[in-house]
């Protein structure tokens, strides 16, 4: 069971520091929906998403997990776009 709970305080550190990232990710996100209302551009960028993916699935070590990283890399921009929208419309 102490290896467990080892293990289960280490994914707790790491959704700590996810926490951290996530939301400044969420901040920049709405700085980026700012410049883009100001400027008229549309939420929407498929050639960016599409670049978001690659990049990131390049950077994956353990190219097993690409499907689940290209899955959470979707649904975080997703939520990106959500933010966006509801913040800047």
């Amino acid at each position: 069971m102490d290896d467990l709970e080892k293990l289960r305080r280490e994914i707790d550190k790491i959704d700590e520091e996810l926490v951290k990232n996530f939301e400044k990710r969420m901040e920049v996100v709405l700085r980026i929906g700012e410049y883009k209302k100001k400027n008229g551009l549309s939420v929407i960028n498929k050639s960016r998403e599409d670049d978001v993916i690659e990049k990131n699935i390049n950077r994956l070590k353990n190219k097993e997990l690409e499907e689940y990283l290209k899955e959470f890399i979707i649904e975080l921009m997703d939520i990106s776009k959500k933010l966006q929208s509801k913040k800047h419309n």
